[in-house]
């Protein structure tokens, strides 16, 4: 007996494991009762499970028709199906949805629950979990539904309610508060090519608001769809009522505002002002959820890029519940508002115009700086460019920018480097004060010929005679110079020293823009870039501005305001910044009224620039000019200007990347220049 008693236990153990397995199989993990599909193969039909994964399934397709099928009959007779549509587009609409996927994760006899998974964007990603009410109804399970199957918080009477608050960019404005670059309503014709029965039509209709029919061509072929709306062209104010009783009429041709980021002064600054660019498909997917969308914009150059988070601000927005009075209830979701700034630079419209009008056609730069704050009051770079090409995507006008000769895009005012030629004199001549042991009463003779070095070198204007620095400055005698230089050679540097303090050789560090460090030579350098001794030779062309030495205007204009107030600062570009300074100059009042006295000389009647200035009538200037070799036969001139002399309110940098003559050709555009300055 005991051993069949023994049997039977045995055998309903088996039995009693064997089905505890195959319920464990037809069981979710989370507790009794609730079904899980296997993973090779559907729920039973109508089963919980089932329903479950159908609702999932269509609404992560966003197939509400196909959630209504679903609702038990009781449900669906309190709740229309507009009404359970219009409950899930309101969902979609203040979520600011853009996907949304629903998971199964258990279901059982009246009830399953999903979790869900929203891409919104405004609010980034939300995750929450929902349930299910399910009905058992003939032949399967149905959802018993209310708002709170959408988000567990919508419950009756409740319902989603979001703000958003989108910036419009800020401007860049000068120190006047003129528009530099402003976001503005501009009055457009575009066309919806859809409903175009007359293309010719539309080409001659638009022909008479000055459109031509290469603009109109282009928009026809623009990429997207047949309906989109594609801008043709701006229309004037003076054109609007003409614009609206002659071509709204027309099939096709429309007429809109669009917002547009404007430029006013055009190609004047446009490299230090820049424009924006739309920001590509990569760049939208990495701000997912911040409310970025196609066809928004950032800066791309200049300042338009430098301060872009001040101009564009930041989206924000918030997500509530409201009762059925439309009252708060609780908060889902916030991203923080920042609004966007209007930038006050230092810069003047009119001193832009002006340089870049006197500039012309020459390939070259002006930089314009107001000494007593160190300001700067202009950045031009010629050949420059219309910005708002950009800003219109105007690819037949970006085609002709980007293939253009001498690289309209550059700005050769921050980023190109040029020997400084005989405007370096001024440094030179202040080494030789302080470090080289010369007193304001030395002279030193200027001959046509100096053979201080191997092989000898000739003066450009010959014989000069004995002149003091002041003298060497004011008719820009090589001799004088070299021979200070070669003095200095004997000095461990100090040449290449007193240019680092009057800035060379080191960014200016302005906040704004970028600018190059450009070089100053030394032995050290030498060594180590070319394997070879630093000979006098090397400080001797150094103390003309020639040789491996490598400036930028900006840096030109800064040295001579270093000079005019004894100190080195940052230059400063943006209000409310500060010109930091970095180092003094050692010169005593009577070596600085030395050198000042030749640079006022250099203007005078006696000077190198006399034709520009004295001889013009403009008799309160002092300056330099500079001409410097460039590889090969090219040379490149330089002016720097200041005025008034005796106590200087504006200092002008001109370089022309190809001249003869720095007092001819870049002293008069200086001169004009600080005289617009000083209006």
């Amino acid at each position: 007996m005991r051993v069949t008693f023994l049997g039977a236990v045995l055998l309903g153990l088996v039995i009693g494991l064997s089905v505890a397995g195959v319920r464990c199989v037809m069981r979710d993990s989370s507790g009794d009762g609730v079904e899980a599909a296997a993973p090779d193969k559907p729920a039973p039909a109508g089963s919980p499970r089932a329903t479950a994964d159908e609702w999932a399934t269509a609404w992560t397709a966003g197939n509400t028709n196909a959630l209504y099928q679903l609702l038990e009959p009781a449900t669906q007779a309190v709740v229309p199906s507009a009404a359970f549509l219009d409950d899930y587009s309101s969902f979609e609409i203040e979520f600011t949805l853009r996907s949304l996927t629903a998971t199964v994760l258990t279901a059982q006899d009246g009830r399953a629950e999903l979790a869900v998974k929203a891409t919104t964007a405004y609010f980034g990603q939300m995750e929450y979990t929902i349930a299910l009410n399910l009905v058992e109804t003939p032949g399967r399970w149905l959802v018993a539904w209310d708002r709170a199957a959408i988000h567990p918080d919508l419950g009756p009477g409740r319902s989603a309610r979001s703000t958003i608050q989108r910036p419009v960019r800020g401007a860049i404005l000068d120190r006047d508060g003129v528009q530099l670059a402003v976001t503005q309503d501009i009055r457009m014709v575009g066309l919806n090519r859809a409903l175009v029965t007359d293309r010719d039509a539309v080409i001659a209709a638009l022909a008479n608001f000055g459109i031509s029919a290469d603009t109109v061509n282009a928009a026809f072929a623009a990429p997207g769809g047949p309906q989109q709306r594609i801008p043709v062209a701006p229309i004037s104010d003076a054109q609007a009522a003409d614009a609206s009783t002659q071509l709204r009429a027309i099939p096709g041709v429309l007429l809109f505002f669009e917002s547009r980021r404007v430029h006013p002064l055009g190609a004047a600054g446009a490299q230090v002002i820049g424009y924006t660019r739309e920001l590509t498909a990569e760049e939208l997917e990495k701000r997912a959820g911040t409310g970025y969308r196609a066809g928004d914009r950032v800066g791309a150059a200049g300042l338009e890029e430098a301060l872009e988070e001040s101009l564009a601000g930041r989206i924000g927005g918030e997500l509530v519940v409201v009762d059925a009075a439309g009252d708060p209830v609780k908060t889902l979701a916030t991203s923080e508002y920042v609004a966007p700034k209007d930038v006050k630079t230092t810069l003047d419209a009119d001193v832009l115009a002006t340089a870049q009008q006197r500039l012309g056609e020459r390939v070259g730069s002006a930089v314009v700086m107001d000494p007593t704050t160190n300001a700067i009051l202009a950045i031009v770079s010629s050949p420059s460019f219309d910005p708002d090409a950009f800003e219109r995507n105007d690819a037949a006008a970006l085609a002709a920018i980007t293939s253009a000769a001498h690289g309209p895009l550059v700005n050769r005012a921050t980023g190109g480097t040029y020997s400084a030629g005989s405007t370096f004199k001024l440094i030179t001549g202040a080494a030789g004060l302080i470090y080289g042991g010369y007193s304001v009463g030395d002279t030193i003779f200027c001959g046509a010929i100096w053979d201080g070095v191997d092989p000898p070198r000739r003066n450009w204007e010959g014989t000069q005679g004995p002149l003091t620095i002041a003298g060497g400055l004011m008719r820009s005698c090589n001799p004088v110079f070299y021979e200070i230089g070669l003095k200095l050679y004997d000095t461990d540097n100090l040449l290449s020293q007193m240019a680092r303090e009057f800035g060379f050789g080191a960014p200016t560090g302005v906040v704004g823009i970028a600018d190059e460090a450009g070089l100053v030579p030394d032995a050290a350098w030498k060594k180590e870039e070319r394997n070879e001794p630093w000979y006098p030779g090397d400080d001797v062309n150094l103390a003309i501005g020639q040789g491996d030495l490598l400036i930028t205007p900006l840096q030109l204009a800064n040295a001579y305001t270093t000079f005019i107030t004894k100190q080195l600062r940052m230059p400063v570009l943006l209000e409310g910044e500060t010109a930091t300074k970095k180092g003094d100059i050692a010169l005593t009042d009577a070596q600085w009224n030395h050198l000042m006295q030749g640079l006022r000389l250099v203007t005078s009647p006696t000077g190198t620039a006399s034709a520009a200035f004295a001889n013009a009538g403009y008799t309160n200037f002092a300056g330099k000019s500079g001409t410097a070799e460039d590889a090969g036969t090219q040379q490149h001139v330089l002016f720097v200007a200041f005025a008034p002399a005796s106590a200087p309110a504006a200092v002008a940098a001109v370089v022309l990347d190809d001249g003869e003559s720095g007092s001819i050709e870049a002293g008069p555009i200086a001169r004009d220049i600080v005289l617009a300055a000083m209006e």
